[in-house]
């Protein structure tokens, strides 16, 4: 199908102001932030513009003593005059040793023909007969699309330039969407062949985590040898006829690391019409030039731009050499890392001031209305808990992205390794610290969007958080008191900081009404104490009894520290608690599973000595007790295992080493451990996507994670273990699910290779033997859950894996571009007869 449309033509009144572009923004399914800068001032003489700049003295930009300083010196350049400064001058050093995220940037626009008076001509790319035609290799991701893909896929088979290579990638669809592309295109191999373009789809059997981020790299990763870029495109969008052509002739024409285009959002009428509207960027995307090369230091308001990747063009070579990713955590928005990483590591970006690309919004089943879909199915939901649910998931997508961001741009460094880093041009970290400083802030507007004050109220503290994170310390590559003069500026006091919570407790839900009241006022009574703050996420995962009402109700008494959420359906405990995670304020954070019991008491304590010692991960015992009918309990100590393992650490002094390994060794209970909620952050900790065995991924992915653990001493869960007569638990079930221990391995294997973990000298990380060792392990527990008629196809997949895991003992890390799909874990597949 195609669909018509007449475009409105722009006027003065789309460019708004920031809250507006903003709130635009969050509608779509790919949200993001983008605000404002300067303007890029043209001059028309070249030779004006050089002699004007060498006539500046050099010592301009060397005698100044601080930041504000060097600001007001450098506010009377127009940015053209100070780009072209820093690339002529002598006092840029040489960018060989420079270990500045921001080093790649600063070499830009040396070009005689970028600053001549006239535009260059720009070539059609079929002047260059005689040139190897480069191969554009583009991603299409799909998930419940089956109504729009055809005329996705469509528009990009009919490109007017035909060396291409189409990966549609299919996040385990329920609605037919991959069969219908099965069906309806042929596929092949990519190969040297250039007159027309090849076809995959790569089928997902599981959902992954978060949007389209997982999806988006195994995409990635299955581009081929032979390509020169990469392009995205959504499976509900469309392009023009000659979108990749006009992108490819950018490309090569500037050498542009990054082009990109123009686009449009598309909008159904309830009378069968369809309108579009302008690009929701415009007051941004307007203030970039179109004629000329540019990067984020020379133009920083490009990061502000819609971060979406399908209006954007990469050169691959790029993205190999910075190792340029999605991220893969449990949350949407995920284009946003991915924007300013890759704007981050280009050189040099050009804009085509046209709209190429047709974004459909407002459709049925488009992620920005229906977070609460898993595995492919609907859900109703009442109206208020269905805009919590959608609330809480934007909330949560947008803290996991902004910390990885600002990670990645300003990496915390001791004075050590200091040395050799201050190497750029002072206005360089400044420009971009100023403009991620001025993202923060005009973030301001998903706060007010929350439906409820509680909500508000967390999500600016959040916001306070991760504002005083950056501008609290000194420890960040940004030139040295920069951080405390911004703050100045912004009127934000330093000691009007608020003060930390000391502990999060996520708690999943499900069926529990005859205990939860109990267990909530215990948790209140024990935690209570002179100094110390907690805060609690409840998370109903779909429970068909009282347990709802009892949290409203006591959610309702407990409004200053007490959250509760809905699911509205069982997504499972994993995607449950990952719902909470992004928000917690506490320096710790503790799992709780409500139909075990805890000494809260002794978790305080716990909580003090972690804080007072600055421990990262805290490994606690436990108890067991069997409950059986009629009220007859048996208590005992750990599982036998564990209970080895934990004599043995505490016979002796172990190194760190040591303990790691011990801790690993443990059975995978989230209620185990105390966790550092920076750890989480910063390694992107979540719990796995599978109803089952999902903290697989959690245990692994923390104490991978670690860098200085402890084995405490007091026992704070008695984990209770039911007779099947008084209550069900999952780890007795013996169902179809138990095959997801596959996925959960799959997914989680490919995680800590994508973390390093399996990388470095030995010692320093995770031993790959371990995980082989635990991978069999768990795969003989759950056979024995495994359904009869099963069986035949687990021992398969069993033998699979676990082949893969010796295939690979030599080098490990190559499992970062592993996936699950169909029956097997897999690598990238070059060819479709390893797909389908």
């Amino acid at each position: 199908m195609t669909t018509d449309y007449a475009p409105r033509k722009r006027t003065k009144s789309d460019y708004g102001d920031d809250c507006d572009l903003e709130e635009q923004h969050s509608k779509d399914k790919h949200s993001s932030s983008g605000k404002a800068s300067r303007k890029w001032h043209r001059h028309d003489c070249h030779v004006t513009i050089v002699s004007i700049l060498l006539l500046i003295p050099l010592f301009v930009l060397l005698s100044v003593e601080n930041t504000s300083q060097l600001a007001a010196a450098l506010g009377s350049l127009t940015e053209h005059e100070l780009s072209y400064r820093m690339l002529l001058s002598e006092a840029v050093p040489s960018l060989e040793e420079c270990k500045h995220p921001l080093r790649m940037a600063v070499p830009l626009l040396v070009s005689e023909q970028v600053y001549a008076s006239k535009q260059p001509s720009v070539p059609t790319l079929a002047m260059s007969s005689k040139k190897k035609q480069p191969r554009v290799c583009i991603v299409v991701t799909t998930f419940n699309v089956v109504d729009y893909v055809g005329e996705a896929v469509d528009s990009v088979l009919k490109q007017t330039y035909q060396n291409l290579e189409i990966i549609v990638v299919d996040d385990n669809s329920s609605d037919g969407t991959a069969d219908f592309l099965l069906e309806k295109y042929a596929t092949a191999p990519p190969g040297p062949d250039t007159s027309k373009p090849t076809l995959q789809v790569v089928r997902l059997t599981h959902n992954t985590n978060g949007g389209a981020g997982q999806p988006s790299n195994i995409g990635m990763d299955s581009c081929s040898d032979y390509t020169d870029y990469v392009m995205f495109a959504d499976g509900d969008d469309y392009m023009e006829h000659d979108a990749v052509e006009e992108m490819l002739t950018h490309a090569e024409t500037f050498n542009s690391d990054v082009v990109m285009a123009d686009f449009d959002v598309v909008m159904p009428l309830p009378n069968g019409n369809v309108i579009s509207e302008p690009s929701y960027d415009l007051q941004h995307w307007s203030e970039i030039p179109a004629d000329i090369p540019f990067n984020i230091i020379t133009h920083p308001r490009v990061l502000r731009t819609s971060p979406v990747p399908w209006r954007k063009m990469y050169r691959r070579k790029m993205l190999l050499k910075y190792n340029v990713k999605f991220p893969e955590g449990d949350y949407f928005y995920e284009d946003n890392g991915f924007h300013w990483s890759t704007l981050n590591s280009a050189g040099r970006c050009s804009k085509i001031d046209r709209v190429l690309f047709h974004h459909r919004r407002a459709r049925k089943g488009q992620t920005s209305f229906n977070f609460n879909q898993a595995d492919g199915e609907a859900v109703v939901m009442s109206m208020e808990w269905f805009q919590q649910y959608t609330s809480l998931a934007k909330i949560g997508g947008y803290f996991p992205n902004v910390h990885r961001i600002g990670r990645h741009l300003f990496p915390e460094t001791s004075d050590t390794q200091r040395q050799g880093i201050d190497c750029l041009p002072p206005v360089a970290p400044i420009e971009v610290a100023t403009t991620y400083y001025q993202f923060l802030i005009a973030s301001a507007w998903i706060g007010k969007k929350q439906i409820t004050r509680q909500m508000r109220e967390k999500f600016f503290r959040r916001l306070d958080q991760v504002r005083h994170h950056w501008t609290g310390q000194d420890n960040v590559v940004v030139p040295k008191g920069y951080w405390q003069s911004l703050n100045e500026t912004a009127n934000i006091n330093k000691a009007a900081r608020p003060k930390q919570v000391d502990l999060s407790i996520i708690m999943p839900t499900v069926n529990v009404a005859d205990f939860i009241y109990d267990l909530l006022d215990s948790m209140y009574a024990q935690l209570f104490r002179p100094g110390f703050t907690f805060e609690i996420f409840v998370i109903d995962d779909g429970s068909t009894d009282d347990t709802a009402n009892i949290l409203r109700d006591f959610a309702d008494d407990h409004k200053h520290n007490f959250y509760f959420m809905s699911t509205g359906k069982s997504n499972g405990a994993g995607r449950a608690r990952n719902l909470a995670i992004p928000l917690i304020e506490g320096r710790y954070v503790y799992f709780v599973d409500a139909d075990d019991g805890y000494d809260f008491s002794a978790l305080a304590e716990a909580v003090i000595f972690a804080t007072e010692n600055k421990k990262d991960l805290m490994l606690m015992p436990y108890s067991v007790e069997y409950v059986g009918p009629d009220s007859r309990n048996t208590k005992e100590g750990m599982m036998k295992s564990d209970d080895r393992i934990w004599t043995q650490i505490l016979e002796k002094e172990p190194s760190h080493l040591e303990q790691k390994e011990a801790a690993l060794a443990l059975i995978n209970y989230p209620w185990k451990q105390l966790t550092s909620s920076k750890l989480m952050f910063d390694a992107d900790v979540f719990f796995g996507p599978t109803k089952v065995h999902n903290d697989v991924q959690f245990h692994w992915m923390s104490i991978g994670a670690s860098q200085n653990l402890h084995f405490y001493d007091k026992v704070i869960c008695t984990h209770r273990i039911f007779d099947s007569s008084v209550r069900g638990q999952l780890t007795k079930v013996k169902d179809s699910a138990r095959m997801t221990v596959f996925p959960a391995l799959g997914m989680t294997q490919r995680a800590l290779a994508k973390n390093g973990n399996f990388d470095g000298e030995e010692g320093e990380k995770i031993a790959f033997p371990q995980w082989r060792k635990f991978t069999k392990g768990l795969l003989k527990w759950a056979k024995g859950r495994v359904p009869d008629d099963l069986k035949e196809s687990y021992d398969r997949q069993a033998d699979h894996l676990l082949q893969v895991l010796d295939r690979n003992s030599t080098d490990p890390g190559e499992l970062r571009t592993w996936a699950y799909w169909g029956d097997r874990f897999a690598p990238v597949p070059k060819r479709i007869s390893e797909i389908v």
